[in-house]
This record gives structure tokens, C-alpha cells and sequence, in this order.
């Protein structure tokens, strides 16, 4: 019988930063009913990691993937990557700049959507066409870079493998142009925008369900309902969270 949802946390540089140690702490401690799997290139030093949990599960991918974030944005947008982990209906990626406020996962994984993950955050000034029209017909080049900008620091989804897929099968030659450009985030503009062109491959969510999922720390305005999670937390803006502000400082 297949496991309902696993925990994925990639690791680029294992010489995570203090603000990084925090959020894999605190995943550990909040998530540890599901399975927890670490994936990072053969030969990395993980020692840092197992100060949290000597007991961890890893798997290895290309090195070529962890160069940087948008490396490993390719492995995101194959299909071996989402075979590897088909003894599993869903995944949830989790990146060390996500907050998962309270355990709602088997809740979000019962919900009947393939993928959902927060909304981008536009810089100011940034204009993105984002109707119904310009998600058929699809997005300029630069409507495409801004909603890449949008996506950084947004390192948290939950998707159902098979769907995902059948999705990458179905737009092969989609993929191979988002693996292979120079588009910042191009997984998140892919499944948010691509995906779901033409025909409807992905049950997504709509924004205010989106919302109920995860928040962007920095615009969370500290509403009685508080999201299953935070994202978009880096070293230079966890000061300016709200909501860690109200955290007891042994957390």
C-alpha cells in the first residue's frame, strides 16, 4: 500500500545558514510523522544535517542540479525525478525558506488538488498580465521573468505524483524549453503557468484557497486564520517577518 505524502527537503549547500538550521528544525519537529527525505548530490557533507537527525533518509541526484536554485529548477520539471517516488501518492516540497505553521498535510492532501503552492510576490512596479486570456495564449518573455521574480524564496508545494507526470509527458517539448533557459524559477512559472494550457492537466486551486495553504511571511498580515504555512523567508528578511516576531525565542 503506497504511503499518502512524503517530505522532501533539497539541500543545495550543505553549509546551511543559521536562518536555514532554524526552518530544517523546525520541519523536523512539526512534520515528523511523515516520511522525511533529504535529496542533494552524491559525496555531500551532511553532518550539519545530522545534528538535527543522525537517522536520515537521502537520496542523490546529479550534482549539476544543486548548483543553485534554478538548477535545481530542471530536476523539478523531469519525470524521473516524480518516478523515483511513486511509492507515494503526493509530495510535498519542502526548501529551508518555508514555515509549516501547524501539521494540516494529510488535510491538503485529501483537498483533491495536484498542485498548490503560494502565490508569487511581484516587485514593485512589476505588471504581469495574469488573466484567463494570457494564460492560454501564454506570457511574454518579460511577463515570464516577472513572474520568476515572484517565485524566490517560494520553496513549498504539494503535489500528487502521477498527475505531475502525466503533465511532463503530455508537454515534453514545453519542459525541455523551461529546463533549459535561463528563466529564474522556471518549475514555478511552468506548473503555474504552463501546465494547465490548452487542457486542464493539474486540479489547482483558486487563489483564496491558495491563500488557506501558504502566505509569503513578509505579507502576512497576522490574520486569525493563520495558513498551513509561510514561505519566502531568507536570511536578510527573517527579522522582518511578523510572525517570528511573536515567537518564543528558544524556537
Amino acid at each position: 500500500m503506497k504511503e499518502l505524502v512524503s517530505v522532501l527537503i533539497p539541500i543545495l549547500n550543505p553549509q546551511i545558514n543559521p536562518t536555514e538550521e532554524k526552518m530544517l528544525h523546525h520541519c523536523l519537529a512539526t512534520l515528523y510523522k511523515y516520511p522525511l527525505i533529504f535529496i542533494t548530490f552524491e559525496g555531500a557533507d551532511l553532518s550539519i544535517i545530522k545534528e538535527h537527525n543522525e537517522e536520515i533518509d537521502v537520496i542523490y541526484f546529479p550534482k549539476k542540479y544543486f548548483r543553485s536554485r534554478d538548477h535545481l529548477a530542471s530536476l523539478f520539471l523531469l519525470e524521473d525525478f516524480y518516478e523515483r517516488f511513486n511509492w507515494c501518492d503526493f509530495l510535498l516540497v519542502h526548501e529551508l525558506n518555508s514555515w509549516v505553521i501547524k501539521d494540516e498535510l494529510y488535510y491538503w492532501c485529501k483537498q483533491g488538488y495536484d498542485y498548490i503552492k503560494a502565490a508569487p510576490v511581484f516587485q514593485s512596479g512589476k505588471q504581469v498580465n495574469d488573466d484567463f486570456l494570457s494564460r492560454v495564449t501564454g506570457l511574454k518573455e518579460d511577463e515570464k521573468r516577472a513572474f520568476g521574480q515572484g517565485y524566490t524564496d517560494n520553496g513549498l508545494y504539494l503535489c500528487q505524483i502521477e498527475h505531475m507526470t502525466k503533465t511532463l509527458k503530455s508537454k515534453k517539448k514545453e519542459a525541455y524549453q523551461y529546463r533549459n533557459n535561463d528563466l529564474i524559477h522556471a518549475d514555478s512559472v511552468f506548473w503555474d503557468i504552463e501546465a494547465n494550457r490548452f487542457w486542464p492537466y493539474l486540479r489547482k486551486p483558486t487563489a483564496i484557497v491558495r491563500q488557506h495553504f501558504a502566505q509569503n511571511a513578509i505579507n502576512f498580515n497576522g490574520a486569525k486564520s493563520l495558513p498551513f504555512a509561510l514561505t519566502g523567508i531568507s536570511r536578510a528578511n527573517i527579522q522582518y517577518a511578523p510572525y517570528f516576531k511573536t515567537l518564543p525565542e528558544a524556537d
